[in-house]
């Protein structure tokens, strides 16, 4: 069974590759990333062999409790359940789950997250291959451990299976990414001014999080052959059952649950056949045509749909994250953070390149009833402007306010009009040109399509260059205002006339690239892998 369900997934990702050009480039993309992060952890690893025995000790643990813990929030936040072996798809087979947690253990690890997990894991006996009791513990804990990540992903998303398809799921989930985003930038801020003020104290630092890291379920493998080294032998051998137990415990569970999915199978949760409430605000808000019934349409979506809601915490990691850590940190620049508004232009104009792919094959109905692309760009930009206007307004004043660069407000209102009006400009263009399958509504709203993430990637890159390219004149206004005030008034008038010119340009230009690819892009964002 476990030969069989390895060959099954291996053929179905085969099958994936041929069927998408994009889908390979990116798996070997993602290849190259994981090698050269098991390079780095490898040297690093192998470095701290001849350090001393408690600077590996914390490092360890810490390092592989963070590991282990990522396997879990990556699997429910991020990938979810791996559908090529999903086990709902065997529940009319007659199979029986203990017969499949061999084999979907085996697959767990097929991919390059398994597979950069089990060589950094092997680095451990390098780091504690400086006596043979450490590393005997070592060569014990390293299979453990990584059973400990795959079970832990399998376990836990067994366990929330109806939650992760549920749509509340789905709105929880992209507030816990940003949260947690925001958390990871804020906490290397506060990690540096640590450093800054002494290695002493931060070796203080790193050891009592290592202390009780390791009497965490994520620690406590990773303990064992610190412990041993450190002739700690007792903590040693509790650390070593509870591991175990825990491998066990999960073994058991997991084993229920997927029973239970065998007879039980978790259907997708979607929307129901209930009657679609008009909102006589929404039709309101925008004229009578073409572009503002796709404006209030996709408006909509951007408080339905989850990929949608996914996208607004992306956006709101960088400039929250900048503002923070500048004003927390004791050599942080006010200035920087006062600009933090105009980051966030940036990243608008980039997030309406990908708006098209999110229609899927819905966007028949823009073929079929002869919209203009014009009219099809102007209604999203008149959405995303809704929803990112007061965010923007919002942001500008918390900024304002908590750095007090007052005379400061000129230039970055003028930076984060050019930068916007700019942005969505250019992303009403890009957007035109470029196309791929999102993930289908309903789905995770983080789950990889055909691509594997390259396209969106590089859309994001150029639509991001393209914009700070021809916003030129309006950064160089609002940089020489720091050096002369009256320029910061003239990047206002400079930065909205280009922006409304960039604007206009990418509109007209989109929506002609429209006219004449609207087959191919319907074709574009409705392939799909199997």
């Amino acid at each position: 069974m476990v030969a069989l369900i390895v060959t099954l997934k291996l053929t179905l990702l085969k099958n994936s590759l041929k069927r998408s050009v994009w889908r390979t480039v990116g798996l070997v993309l993602g290849m190259l990333y994981a090698l050269g992060i098991v390079i780095v952890a490898l040297v690093g690893l192998t470095a701290l062999r001849f350090g001393p025995v408690d600077l590996a000790a914390d490092v360890t643990v810490l390092v592989f409790a963070v590991l282990t813990l990522g396997w879990l929030l990556m699997s429910l936040l991020v990938f979810g359940v791996d559908e090529t072996v999903d086990p709902a798809k065997f529940a009319l087979l007659p199979v029986r789950a203990r017969e499949l947690l061999p084999g979907l253990f085996v697959s767990g690890l097929i991919g390059s997250p398994g597979v950069a997990t089990v060589l950094v894991a092997a680095g451990l006996v390098l780091a504690w291959s400086r006596g043979w009791a450490p590393l005997l513990a070592a060569v014990v804990a390293v299979p453990i451990g990584v059973g400990s990540c795959v079970l832990l992903s399998r376990a836990g998303t067994a366990a929330f299976a109806s939650f992760l398809s549920s749509r509340r799921f789905r709105d929880l989930a992209f507030v816990v990414l940003a949260l947690f985003g925001a958390a990871v930038g804020i906490g290397g801020n506060l990690l540096g001014s640590v450093a800054q003020s002494g290695s002493s104290q931060l070796r203080q630092v790193l050891a009592d999080t290592a202390t009780v890291v390791g009497w965490t379920p994520f620690g406590w493998v990773w303990a064992v052959p610190a412990d041993v080294a450190r002739g700690l032998w007792w903590q040693a051998g509790v650390h070593l059952v509870l591991a175990v137990a825990l491998v066990g415990v999960l073994w058991v569970a997991w084993g229920h649950l997927l029973a239970k999915r065998l007879i039980e199978p978790v259907e997708a949760g979607g929307g129901g056949s209930g009657r679609v409430k008009e909102n006589a605000l929404i039709d309101r808000l925008y004229p009578a045509t073409p572009a503002g019934g796709v404006a209030a349409r996709t408006l909509r979506y951007w408080r339905r749909d989850p990929r949608y809601l996914a996208g607004v915490a992306g956006l709101l990691i960088a400039p929250v994250v900048l503002v923070v850590t500048q004003l927390m940190n004791p050599g942080g620049s006010s200035v920087l953070a006062a600009f933090a508004p105009a980051v966030l232009g940036v990243l608008i104009g980039a997030s309406i390149a990908q708006d098209l792919c999110y229609d899927g094959t819905a966007l028949w109905l823009h073929v079929a009833s002869g919209l203009r692309g014009a009219d099809d760009r102007a209604g999203r930009v008149m959405s995303t402007l809704t929803i990112f206007g007061p965010v923007l307004v919002a942001l500008l004043v918390v900024s304002m306010v908590a750095t007090a660069e007052w005379s400061l407000l000129a230039p970055v209102v003028g930076l984060t009009i050019g930068l916007t009006l700019t942005g969505l400009g250019v992303g009403s263009f890009v957007g035109a040109l470029w196309q791929w399958p999102a993930p289908p509504p309903g789905a995770n709203p983080f789950q990889k399509g055909n691509s594997g993430g390259l396209p969106s990637l590089l859309s994001f890159s150029v639509a991001s260059l393209g914009t700070t390219v021809l916003a030129v004149p309006t950064i160089a206004a609002a940089v020489g205002s720091l050096w002369y005030g009256w320029l910061g008034y003239l990047s206002v008038v400079v930065g909205l006339a280009t922006g409304l010119l960039v604007l206009r340009i990418g509109i007209a230009q989109g929506g002609r690239v429209l006219d004449r690819r609207w087959p191919e892009v319907l074709q574009s964002v409705s392939e799909r892998s199997a």
